[in-house]
């Protein structure tokens, strides 16, 4: 968990992972590591995320944003692999699922 203050915006959030490692299957050069959720202090998820990434085993700096409400990915991807972008889009939706299901869970255990 990472605690981050946009000064900008003044707005509090918390950045809490949800490992996706071995649930979600890809492609044999990329792995699907986690996603990473914000939380606005006082306020829950912004369900705006970015899903981080391992390229030929090597963890990437920047990840992909993410829209869970409608399962997808937001942005051009910066790999040149064919069919990228469009295996994303498939496996959207999967994500998606696995994060509300773990949303859920929180929610069960809090009560």
């Amino acid at each position: 968990m990472k605690h981050i203050v946009d000064t900008v915006n003044k707005i509090n959030f918390t950045i809490k992972p949800l490992e996706l490692a071995g649930r979600v299957p890809f492609t044999d050069s990329i792995e699907l590591l986690r996603v990473e959720l914000q939380y606005q202090d006082g306020y829950g998820p912004l369900f705006m995320g970015r899903v981080r990434y391992a390229l030929d085993g090597v963890e990437q700096e920047d990840g992909f944003p993410f829209d869970l409400h409608k399962g997808a990915f937001i942005a051009t991807v910066p790999i040149q692999e064919a069919g990228l972008e469009e295996k994303l889009q498939e496996i959207g939706p999967e994500i998606a699922k696995i994060v509300y299901e773990d949303l859920a869970k929180q929610r069960l255990a809090l009560a």
